[in-house]
C-alpha cells in the first residue's frame, strides 16, 4: 500500500462499509454495521477514524460514562500497524476527553497476551489494576483492566499535546500526509 493523504476525523456515514470490513479484519466481526451506525448518534460516545479517501485504516471508540472515559476499542488494519495510527487515535481520544474537563480517568480492557497494545497503553500511563477471567472468546483469554488517572488536570493536557505531536510525526515519517479534522 502506497502512503498518501490521511485524515484523522470522526466516523461518518460514508465510512460504514469500510469500518465493518476493518472490524472483520481486526476483530473478527466484533460490531455490526448497525452498531457503528448507532455510535454516530450518541453524544457521549466518540468514534475517530484514520482514513484515506475511500478506506478506513484505523478506528478508536470511547464512551463517556460519568467522570470516566472508557476506551471501547482501538484497531488498526494489519497493513498499517507500527506506523503510529493506534497511538494517534488513542492520544486524540484522551485529548478530547481532557478538553471536556469532566473525565477524571480512563479505563479499558485488553487481551492479556496483547503485548504490543500493552506497550502502547503504558506509554499513555495506563496501569494494570485487575483481571477479568475468560473475558475474551475465540480464543478464550483473560482481559487485563487498565486504568489511567488524573485525565482532567492541566499537566495532562500539556503531556497529551506533546504526545500528539510525536505520534503525528511518526505517521508522517511513514510517508503519510496527515490532516487532523477531529
Amino acid at each position: 500500500m502506497e502512503p498518501s493523504a490521511l485524515e484523522l476525523r470522526p466516523l461518518a456515514i460514508k465510512d460504514l462499509d469500510s469500518i465493518v470490513q476493518l472490524d472483520q479484519c481486526c476483530l473478527g466481526g466484533f460490531w455490526s454495521r448497525q452498531s457503528y451506525e448507532q455510535e454516530l448518534n450518541r453524544p457521549q460516545h466518540t468514534v475517530l477514524v484514520v482514513a484515506t479517501l475511500d478506506q478506513v485504516w484505523g478506528c478508536g471508540v470511547s464512551w463517556g460514562i460519568g467522570d470516566e472515559l472508557h476506551i471501547v476499542l482501538l484497531m488498526v488494519h494489519p497493513q498499517c500497524r507500527r506506523q503510529g495510527f493506534g497511538g494517534l487515535l488513542l492520544c486524540r481520544l484522551l485529548q478530547l476527553a481532557h478538553q471536556r474537563g469532566d473525565r477524571q480517568w480512563a479505563t479499558l480492557e485488553v487481551r492479556a497476551s496483547n503485548q504490543s497494545a500493552l506497550r502502547l497503553y503504558q506509554q499513555f500511563e495506563f496501569e494494570v489494576v485487575g483481571r477479568r477471567p475468560r473475558y475474551y472468546e475465540h480464543p478464550e483469554e483473560d482481559a487485563l483492566i487498565l486504568w489511567r488517572n488524573h485525565l482532567n488536570t492541566p499537566a495532562v493536557g500539556v503531556i497529551l499535546e506533546s504526545q500528539r505531536q510525536a505520534w503525528q510525526n511518526r505517521v508522517s515519517s511513514h510517508g503519510w500526509v496527515l490532516v487532523d479534522l477531529s
